[in-house]
């Protein structure tokens, strides 16, 4: 069972935590990490684009000038692509992507990026941040101790989460972004440089490696910011 160190905001190291095998220490399977991630991908397009078609646009069909004797194209409608105020040809037409992939699988490879990060030496188990009032100098002084800085992610327990002093003070630090046990995404695993977990938060993700922890909480979603 991989054992991940402690540490305090102050940067010190109290001790060790036991992360469970089936979350931490899963073997890296890239196909699944990238099926996982087209699909959130492709649900973030809105598929919001759509040009107009022939049959959208309703102009003259009167004749611009005589068929004959001009050496020009005949031409019998204004509404043709090639004129302005026409319709667009071979433009977009607001698809939706429509692509799935089961539950199980986004959560398996959210976990085999996760415990890819682990073994980078990535992700960090911090003790300590409850706050009392409304501080972000405190959580910052917290990242500068860690040695943290860039891209980072936060995993707190659900309570963690929806304390509101925590939330007010981390909400002002930039690239810093909070996600709560089991809402987050394989997405948010591989666009951080460091992912900090709370020590709640390492408990609530041990109880994803049990069917029972599993379905007592919401399934990991397949969507994710």
């Amino acid at each position: 069972m991989p054992q991940l160190a402690v540490r305090e905001v102050t940067g010190e190291k109290v001790g060790q935590v036991e992360a469970s095998e089936a979350v931490f220490g899963l073997p890296l399977n890239m196909d699944l990490i990238h099926q996982a991630l087209h699909v959130l991908e492709a649900k973030r397009h809105h598929g919001t684009h759509k040009v107009q078609v022939r049959s959208d646009v309703s102009l003259t069909k009167a004749k611009w000038f005589r068929q004959k004797g001009l050496g020009r194209a005949r031409h019998g409608s204004r509404s043709a692509a090639q004129f302005v105020g026409g319709y667009k040809a071979h433009g977009p037409h607001g698809d939706k992507r429509r692509v799935s992939l089961p539950k199980k699988m986004i959560r398996k490879a959210l976990l085999s990026a996760l415990s890819e990060q682990v073994r980078d030496g990535l992700v960090s188990v911090v003790a300590g941040l409850q706050v009392s009032k409304v501080s972000t100098g405190f959580v910052a002084e917290a990242l500068h101790n860690l040695g943290v800085s860039g891209r980072t992610v936060l995993i707190l327990a659900p309570d963690e989460y929806r304390e509101p002093m925590l939330h007010l003070s981390c909400r002002n630090i930039p690239h810093l972004v909070r996600r709560e046990v089991p809402h987050m995404s394989v997405r948010d695993v591989l666009w951080a440089s460091h992912i900090l977990i709370s020590t709640a938060g390492v408990e609530a993700m041990n109880a994803l490696a049990t069917p029972s922890g599993a379905s007592s909480q919401n399934e990991v979603p397949e969507g994710g910011e």
